[in-house]
């Protein structure tokens, strides 16, 4: 990344800008000038006095800008509010900064006041310290609510994963065990085919020779000769 777009506001584009700040926009994570990062938070600190709320106040205690959520404090005074409305000065004037740097002042003879500053340099008054201070506080809640989200959506993730792990491991079992029952259901139809089908077949030659009435007899040539068998003589009574 070039270093000119480094230095450049991600919202007003701005370029030479003296600080940056990170902040996560509607979960894109972004770089504001100051300036932008408090116009972006508006409602989260009074645009008056730069105080940031912990909690909005009591409603007998706020004044609610007219044209946008910015929220002032009753007691701080303001050309822009009066005891019933309130514009804050953003809305008011769309070019009013917070955050302004000045360049360093020299005296008359021409001399810098600080002999340490260079010629060029700038300074941050009071008000510009504050809300950089705003701005940065503001970047750091950011931050840290994005981490959070990000820290639960990865602990999510992790659950996830697991779960399938869990689900993946137990579908590879499950086809071990069908493989293995197939396997030896197969084994034991192909095992005992060839022996018992040829000794019940001599078997049943046999018994069916018998059962014909017929006698198995071996000649002397070394064939088998088949003789009727005679019937017992029944005897009358």
């Amino acid at each position: 990344m070039k270093r000119d777009q480094i230095a450049q506001c991600g919202s007003c584009h701005a370029r030479d800008v003296v600080f940056l700040h990170n902040i996560r926009q509607r979960g894109i994570f972004r770089r504001f000038c100051t300036n932008c990062v408090l116009k972006s938070h508006l409602g989260l600190f009074c645009p008056i006095c730069l105080e940031i709320f912990s909690e909005p106040p009591p409603t007998h205690q706020r004044l609610i800008c007219l044209k946008c959520p910015a929220i002032c404090h009753v007691t701080c005074p303001s050309q822009f509010s009066n005891d019933s409305t309130f514009i804050c000065p953003i809305c008011y004037n769309p070019s009013f900064n917070f955050f302004n740097v000045n360049p360093s002042k020299k005296s008359k003879s021409g001399s810098i006041h600080d002999p340490a500053k260079a010629e060029g340099s700038k300074v941050i008054d009071k008000d510009a310290s504050k809300a950089l201070l705003v701005a940065a506080s503001l970047s750091a809640m950011s931050m840290t609510k994005a981490a959070a989200a990000i820290r639960t959506d990865a602990e999510k993730k992790v659950k996830e994963a697991a779960l399938a792990r869990k689900r993946a491991k137990e579908a590879l079992e499950r086809l071990t065990f069908l493989a293995a029952k197939e396997s030896e259901g197969s084994g034991r139809e192909k095992g005992p085919i060839k022996g018992p089908v040829v000794m019940k077949s001599r078997v049943d030659a046999q018994a069916d020779t018998k059962r014909n009435g017929l006698s198995e007899d071996k000649g002397s040539n070394g064939l088998h000769s088949v003789s009727p068998v005679s019937a017992p003589k029944l005897q009358r009574q």
